[in-house]
């Protein structure tokens, strides 16, 4: 194992396949669970776990924000790299290709197979399909059945998390770049309590704000393509912000230790007040009380996780690194992955919802990563992977 660093950050290449692998187990869940809004496979066999509404609860509450962070604190080493040239060109090729990707080929494969075999309406062949369904064009077909609420079906899917990293890295190019906005005062002061309440206080208020009226799992397409859950979007801006900050300030590396360790007690505390259902949380107080809490979970649990991580972690293998550069495409490609196995393995009993849900996650993640690390080693797609 090393932990001389030359040049990375091994824990949080760690984080990032930790968290990668979360979001595939997520996924997985969707099928087996309350999800709280839609996954384009069903169980045949009815196959259910109602518990997995608090897994997806808590990871909601923060793995995308904690991705977020990550994202954003090395936006301005890469702007810095090169005093901005290029920098614009690079993100458009690692986002704006696989975005293109999910957009224009995975998404509507994937969503044709839901289309054929659970929405109800007459077969179309996948032409059909692509260019009346997906992209809406001639309109809605007379008769048709709307089973997601959406016409046309067009979305990003998962792959939103890449369009949000691709507009923000825009906007702070277009920042600093045209506007030349100062750039933060680069120092190492300590990364305080203070700082973290501001962070949770900052987040916690505007969430507050934005769900009274746009519930969780509502998305929406502003200005017609950013496709967004306003409910958890300050988490995200907030995050994001705070990681081009934490690069600046060298937060990272001044989280007090005592600090960090007592975050991650109080974001398992928070983690495992979920799972147990949030007792003594009233249904007039749950909307406010869930704003809160989640906020908390989301500070807490992120910043705890990074110290555990720091200092527990901060070293490779030739396996973690391998893992850690093939994380993104892990990412974008696990999607169709998960369905596909989901499918294959529909019929098949492996020990109730319960066993299913565990068989499939280890199985997805496995094929995830076995898939991903010869792509990363083909010249074209390693420069955008």
């Amino acid at each position: 194992m090393k932990k001389e660093n030359n040049g990375r950050i091994y824990y949080l290449d760690n984080i990032k396949v930790f968290l990668v692998t979360l979001v595939i187990i997520h996924h997985v869940g969707q099928a087996y669970g309350p999800t709280g809004g839609f996954w384009p496979f069903q169980s045949s066999l009815g196959e259910s776990i109602s518990t997995l509404g608090r897994f997806f609860a808590v990871n909601a509450g923060f793995f995308m924000g904690f991705l977020f962070l990550i994202s954003g604190y090395f936006i301005p080493m890469a702007f810095d790299r090169n005093n901005g040239e290029r920098f614009l060109t690079k993100r458009l090729l690692r986002f704006g290709i696989p975005l293109l990707f999910v957009f224009l080929i995975m998404g509507p494969i994937q969503m044709y197979f839901y289309y054929t075999l659970y929405s109800g309406n007459l077969p179309l062949s996948f032409f059909q399909y692509y260019t009346n369904i997906w992209l809406g064009i001639g309109g809605m077909p007379t008769g048709f059945v709307d089973s997601i609420d959406r016409f046309p079906h067009l979305n990003f899917g998962h792959a939103w998390f890449i369009q949000h990293l691709l507009v923000y890295a825009a906007i702070y190019w277009f920042l600093r770049k045209i506007l030349k906005v100062p750039v933060i005062k680069q120092e190492s002061k300590p990364f305080s309590v203070l700082h973290l309440s501001v962070i949770f206080a900052v987040i916690a208020v505007l969430s507050l704000i934005v769900r009274m009226w746009y519930p969780i799992d509502y998305w929406v397409g502003l200005l017609g393509f950013f496709q967004v859950e306003i409910a958890h979007w300050p988490q995200y801006l907030v995050m994001f912000v705070a990681g081009i900050t934490a690069y600046r300030k060298n937060w990272l590396n001044t989280l007090d230790t005592k600090t960090g360790y007592t975050c991650f007690v109080i974001g398992i505390i928070t983690a495992v007040y979920i799972y147990m259902g949030a007792p003594g949380v009233s249904r007039e107080l749950w909307d406010m009380f869930w704003a809160v809490c989640e906020s908390l979970l989301a500070v807490a649990l992120t910043f705890g996780l990074l110290t555990l991580f720091r200092e527990k972690c901060n070293l490779t293998t030739p396996i973690l690194k391998t893992l850690a550069r093939s994380s993104y495409a892990a990412y974008i490609f696990h999607m169709p992955i998960v369905l596909a196995i989901q499918y294959i393995l529909d019929t098949v009993v492996i020990g109730g919802a319960v066993g299913k849900f565990v068989i499939v996650s280890i199985i997805s993640v496995l094929l995830t990563y076995a898939l991903c690390i010869p792509l990363i080693k083909v010249k074209p797609l390693g420069k955008i992977l």
